[in-house]
């Protein structure tokens, strides 16, 4: 999406416009059903007589028809970092979840330490890209892992795991366990991150290819909503992330017993969460919707005390830290709500018959 002006495809072509074309079925030797192709995509593909196609059903029920003989098409991003000194990451990133293959970073000039501290904070964000070449005016980024490879819900799982570890250690530091248990922090968020951008770039990547939509063994509608969980998930990341901050840098200060609320929500919260995500492919829809009820009742519960909170005595640092805290595990289950909504969508469109 960042990307759209500096795209080049190369080892092969792409058409910039689609034309549609009605054409009448035709039987031969009594049984075999046969149509004729444009005679210019016939000319274009350089086929004759005897050459073989490749006829693909997607998951719509349409037929897709490809050349056989076409090269693989890799695409590429060119992106001018003299010409974009600022947001060169966010550029990056666009061409990222957009597919590219191959991101090439370039200059006139020598390439600044600003330019190669931005491509280095680039790979470290994103998981799959290395680099190929590494000059003074070219830096040349490639794509060595197959989107298709690994399945979506691999990245979902991982980014649960992180997510979940966040709070528990949160709660276990409360709890009285060393505070080094909150030492990773910052590297936890960024992995949440990272898995959230290698799903939306496999997402893309099925919307594009019929094969990796295939691979995936999801549909388009599929892999939008779990496009659609990747992101609730990494703001689910966000709060557990602020969570653990306000743990680490203000454990003194924080005089809620953990068996008081919200703490006391944590593994509540944990539970429910972990039996949706559990259920994501077993279509067992009333535990899903069972669990969904039950956070949606946690979350009412943390409002009611938040509003209690601001009754009571204390010091107005204290009073803010806990709001921050109770906020935060209120949004954890408000965010979960949501990811059990997309997953009982997805579920339900799975069920769907046609008459």
């Amino acid at each position: 999406m960042y990307c759209s002006y500096i795209w080049e495809y190369i080892e092969g072509s792409l058409l910039s416009e689609y034309s549609t074309e009605f054409r009448k079925l035709q039987v031969t030797g009594g049984s075999t059903v046969i149509v004729s192709l444009p005679k210019n995509w016939i000319k274009e593909n350089q086929l004759k007589k005897g050459d073989l196609v490749n006829i693909e059903e997607l998951s719509s029920g349409d037929l897709r028809l490809s050349s056989n003989q076409s090269r693989v098409t890799k695409r590429i991003a060119n992106i001018d970092c003299c010409e974009h000194k600022e947001g060169l990451k966010d550029l990056m990133i666009g061409a990222y979840l957009s597919g590219a293959d191959i991101i090439r970073v370039f200059c006139n000039d020598k390439i600044s330490r600003k330019t190669r501290s931005d491509i280095r904070e680039f790979l470290r964000d994103t998981r799959g890209m290395e680099i190929e070449i590494d000059g003074e005016n070219e830096v040349r980024i490639i794509s060595i892992l197959n989107p298709a490879e690994l399945r979506l819900q691999v990245s979902v799982n991982r980014m649960y795991i992180l997510i979940s570890s966040l709070v528990n250690d949160s709660l276990d530091v409360l709890l009285g366990e060393p505070i080094d248990l909150l030492s990773d922090i910052e590297e936890r968020e960024r992995q949440i991150d990272a898995r959230r951008l290698l799903l939306e770039r496999q997402v893309a990547a099925s919307l594009q290819f019929p094969s990796v939509e295939r691979k995936l063994e999801v549909d388009r509608f599929t892999a939008m909503e779990h496009a659609n969980i990747a992101r609730i998930l990494e703001r689910m990341g966000d709060h557990a992330t602020r969570l653990a901050n306000l743990v680490n840098d203000n454990l003194k200060a924080i005089k809620i017993k953990p068996n008081e609320m919200p703490l006391s929500s944590i593994p509540m919260w944990a539970k429910e969460l972990k039996i949706i995500v559990h259920n994501m492919y077993t279509k067992d829809l009333k535990i899903i919707h069972s669990a969904k009820i039950r956070l949606v009742e946690l979350r009412k519960n943390i409002e009611d005390e938040e509003d209690e909170l601001w009754t009571g005595k204390g010091s107005a640092e204290r009073l803010l830290c806990e709001f921050r805290i109770s906020e935060s595990i209120r949004r954890l289950c408000a965010y979960s709500v949501n990811f059990a909504e997309i997953l009982l969508n997805m579920l339900m469109h799975n069920q769907l018959d046609t008459i």
